[in-house]
This record gives structure tokens, C-alpha cells and sequence, in this order.
């Protein structure tokens, strides 16, 4: 006679557990590795991790970053441009804030001028030309040196104070960046110097001066 099981001398069913994502790369013991590796990246010494334990972690580090992708290529199509035009965007608004502290640099450089021309070179980059008042009277040339700025602010700009800051530089970055600079008005214009018509690009320093 053969005797049946009871549910006292069954043996006890091995728990299973389905592991996802990530976690199904690794054997029971490598997860444990790498709990054992968080916690002591987090309470304990870096110094003391093993390098079976960097191996570990790289590896997962590795796994992660490819989930990432994936699954920011499943997003859309356009994912990638509609980060790219949020990028964009947030540029923008920096290049303006960027424009406008610039535009304030300029009126404690010449605190009599009321704009700043530029001048626009053959491979379509601009360079400072003169700073003048509202009638186009030139207060300064940038063929000469410029003012000496308030140790403060040459700080701000990140810029030793014995040494001038490179304007030209800033303009490029401002345009690269986007910032389009208005027309010089007809009535501060040097009509022997610049034509009428033609588009001079200039900074309106908003002085009146």
C-alpha cells in the first residue's frame, strides 16, 4: 500500500521568483553582490569595494544605459526633435539674458554713448566698430584701448581686471548663439562714413545720450 502525502510530510514548494528588466542579467548571487555594493557605496567605504564588485556595478551601469536608449528610441520618431526644439529654446532665452548683460557691460564702458555699431566682416562676422551718441558723434573707437572696467565686474565676467575683456568674442557668441542685433538708426548716422540704406547692425544701449 502505497501512502499518500500529507500536507505535513509534503515537502515545503521552493519559492520562485520571475526576475525583469536588468535584474535578469545578473545570477542570485551577482544581485546580491550588488546590494551588498549599494549599501556600502552609501554607508560604507568606496576604498573597501572589491573588484568583483566593480565589475558588477559597471556591468549594471552598462545595462542601464543601454535600457535608456532603447527607450528613448521607442518614444517617438520625433523624440529626438522635440528635444532638440526644447534645446533650442532654453538657448534662446539664455542668449537673450546673455544680450542683455552684455548691453549692460557696454554703458559702464561708455556711459555717454547711445549705441555701439558693429561691423560686419566678409566671412559674416561682426566685430565692434565705435560707440556713439544719439546724433552719431563717436565718444569711442574700438581701434584704440578700452576703458579700464571696475575690478568687480571684470571678476564677473571672468576676466582678470589687468587685462581687457575680448568684446568681438562676446558679440560672436551672442550671434552664434542666435541674438540678432538692430538697425542704427538714420538720425546717429555719419552720413560721409555710412551709407543711408545699408544694414548696419548695432546695440542700442538705451542712454539717450
Amino acid at each position: 500500500m502505497i501512502q499518500q502525502p500529507t500536507p505535513e510530510t509534503r515537502p515545503a514548494a521552493t519559492p520562485f521568483v520571475e526576475l525583469i528588466g536588468i535584474s535578469a542579467e545578473f545570477t542570485p548571487l551577482e544581485l546580491e553582490g550588488l546590494v551588498r555594493t549599494a549599501a556600502e557605496a552609501v554607508h560604507g567605504d568606496l576604498d573597501d569595494l572589491s573588484t568583483r564588485q566593480h565589475e558588477l556595478a559597471a556591468r549594471a551601469h552598462a545595462l542601464m544605459a543601454e535600457e535608456a536608449e532603447e527607450a528613448a528610441d521607442e518614444e517617438s520618431p520625433a523624440a529626438g526633435y522635440t528635444r532638440m526644439l526644447a534645446l533650442q529654446e532654453l538657448l534662446r532665452v539664455e542668449a537673450e539674458a546673455a544680450a542683455e548683460e552684455f548691453t549692460a557691460l557696454l554703458r559702464v564702458l561708455f556711459p555717454h554713448a547711445a549705441h555701439v555699431v558693429l561691423q560686419v566682416r566678409g566671412n559674416d562676422t561682426f566685430t565692434l566698430d565705435r560707440a556713439i551718441t544719439a546724433d552719431g558723434t563717436t565718444v569711442h573707437d574700438f581701434d584704440e584701448p578700452l576703458p579700464a572696467l571696475p575690478e568687480d565686474l571684470a571678476r564677473a565676467w571672468g576676466k582678470d581686471p589687468r587685462y581687457s575683456l575680448d568684446l568681438d568674442h562676446i558679440v560672436g557668441d551672442l550671434k552664434a548663439a542666435g541674438v540678432t542685433f538692430g538697425d542704427l538708426p538714420e538720425t546717429a548716422r555719419d552720413l560721409d562714413v555710412d551709407d543711408r540704406y545699408e544694414y548696419l547692425p548695432s546695440i542700442d544701449l538705451g542712454t539717450g545720450a
